[in-house]
């Protein structure tokens, strides 16, 4: 499953901890994200049903991500659908986590 933009979400623990209802790994993830980010993150922070499903928990600031409420505007399943696939944005955020972007390559060459 990928989120509009392309991460994966099955390597997301956000959205591992929520499908499995894994408290360990809502704990583990909370600290590391507190360290990485450098902002506090608490266990019941970490829930995420995925970006695409319009209902249920999302992480953080998913409600507001830009890709997410194009994507679900256009009724799109990612953004490798898009006929205006890469937007600048999406150019913008890859550069910075260019594995999002390969994964929707290949999405698009599958299709």
């Amino acid at each position: 499953m990928l989120s509009y933009c392309g991460l994966d979400c099955a390597e997301c623990p956000a959205y591992l901890a929520h499908k499995n209802d894994d408290q360990v790994l809502r704990g583990r993830t909370a600290l590391e994200w507190s360290r990485q980010y450098g902002a506090e993150f608490v266990p019941a922070d970490i829930n995420c049903a995925g970006c695409t499903q319009a209902e249920g928990v999302h992480i953080g600031h998913g409600c507001q991500c830009p890709f997410r409420n194009c994507g679900l505007a256009k009724e799109l399943s990612n953004c490798g659908l898009c006929p205006d696939y890469p937007c600048q944005g999406l150019i913008e955020f890859h550069k910075t986590v260019p594995r999002a972007r390969e994964n929707l390559e290949q999405y698009r060459q599958a299709k």
